[in-house]
């Protein structure tokens, strides 16, 4: 039998420390945040093949800092606040600037884009509220959660194949009322969990709990 050493929480924080801030991984996530500023004046503008050009290479950010971090040692603490923070920060300015009236283009319900707003900002209070209340940090993103950030960004893929193409548009408003049903869902699941975390009053290590996802 082979001896394998077991990391503690303390030496996980050392090691992230150790690490600092300045990794490729970061500068991957940064890169991502960046390329947001560019995507929404494209789609602005009505120019969906370059936003969509510049969607998929921020798509490509995503999974090369999740490889980099776990394979390279490079997981820090910023990271873990960065990588959400970026995968938010590009989908709801997607869905607020897609909202918004155009000439040129067919906008999204500007009830959809609020709806999928409100959600993170009450997710994010709650996650904040059961913290302030009992000390839980241990925030994870739930199965639902994650169905719901892809149901999310398809929308916004599809949003933009389909008036680059000028085909298949009149699928989309079916494309929203699945969006708003996984909001909804995904919603209640994480204000479940939220509810029973307080219930306990105390922290608890459950492996899905309140986290917006990302």
């Amino acid at each position: 039998m082979t001896n394998r050493k077991i990391t503690t929480k303390d030496e996980r924080a050392t090691n992230d420390d150790r690490t600092g801030p300045y990794t490729v991984a970061n500068l991957l996530t940064c890169l991502r945040i960046v390329l947001t500023v560019p995507f929404l004046l494209l789609v602005s503008k009505g120019r969906f093949g370059l936003a969509l050009g510049v969607f998929f290479v921020a798509s490509l950010t995503d999974f090369a800092d999740g490889y980099v971090a776990r394979h390279y040692q490079q997981q820090s603490r910023l990271g873990r606040f960065l990588d959400p923070l970026a995968d938010k920060l590009l989908t709801t300015a997607a869905f607020v600037v897609m909202a918004i009236p155009h000439a040129e283009f067919a906008s999204i319900p500007v009830w959809l884009a609020a709806v999928v707003v409100a959600r993170d900002v009450l997710i994010g209070l709650g996650s904040l509220l059961v913290y302030r209340i009992t000390g839980f940090r241990e925030f994870k993103p739930t199965f639902l959660g994650k169905l719901n950030t892809f149901v999310e960004l398809g929308l916004i893929v599809w949003f933009l194949v389909f008036h680059t193409t000028g085909r298949l548009i009149f699928l989309l408003p079916l494309m929203y009322g699945i969006v708003f049903v996984s909001v909804v869902v995904s919603g209640g699941e994480y204000l479940a969990q939220g509810l029973r975390i307080l219930r306990k009053g105390k922290p608890v290590t459950e492996p899905n709990a309140l986290k917006s996802s990302m």
